[in-house]
């Protein structure tokens, strides 16, 4: 199973909102007709944090159903505050992101983000990375074959290793950015990014296809 060790008091405090989602992988196939009840996208954002960036895009995208995913409860208890009863297109649950298969269909999600995920950055670990290949291949079963995945880091070495691997694994790169912030592109900012491009920080952005991964 993907779940973590449970939490009993993180768990008792997000299951006060009807939002949070404590078996994911019993809606299987199932989100857009049990839990959203409209045909609508699914877009999920994998390692949420505090929450921002997704709560953001579920009220301004109402058309749109987002799932909020983080490995760890004890973070979700943050991000499940932002969460109003009326925000009918967003869930969040946790889970770990190398067994997402067990809790979404193939093709059942239409955008994956990974914004500003933990760069694991000795070589040794890079298997640990939310853009190694291990990870793409789940990702590639749950999402639609136009489904875009978007990544957002301030970790220049990260990001460059991202774009080495894409390429070797014969990706296609729609779209990259090393100051996402000069540019006049529609962005939504995490509490991350907010801060640390206050600082000056240049944020760095990839958006990438899987259709040619084998």
């Amino acid at each position: 199973m993907g779940r973590l060790r449970k939490n009993p008091k993180a768990i008792e405090n997000l299951s006060k909102n009807k939002n949070y989602i404590l078996n994911p992988s019993s809606y299987k196939s199932l989100w857009n007709k049990e839990i959203f009840k409209n045909n609508n996208d699914i877009e999920i954002e994998i390692g949420s944090g505090k929450g921002i960036f997704i709560t953001t895009k579920a009220k301004d995208n109402l058309n749109i159903n987002y799932i909020a995913i983080d490995k760890y409860e004890s973070i979700l208890v943050k991000l499940i505050k932002k969460v109003t009863n009326d925000m009918n297109n967003l869930r969040v649950f946790s889970y770990d992101a190398k067994d997402l298969e067990n809790v979404f269909e193939k093709e059942e999600i239409s955008k994956i983000y990974l914004n500003f995920s933990d760069p694991w950055p000795k070589s040794r670990h890079d298997k640990r990375r939310l853009t190694h290949i291990n990870f793409l291949r789940v990702y590639k079963n749950i999402l639609k074959h136009e489904g875009l995945i978007e990544f957002k880091t301030d970790n220049l070495d990260f990001f460059n290793w991202t774009i080495e691997h894409l390429n070797e694994i014969g990706l296609d790169i729609k779209y990259v950015t090393y100051d996402l912030h000069s540019e006049s592109i529609d962005n939504t900012m995490t509490e991350y990014e907010k801060k640390f491009s206050e600082k000056g920080t240049k944020i760095n952005k990839l958006v990438f296809d899987l259709k040619k991964l084998k």
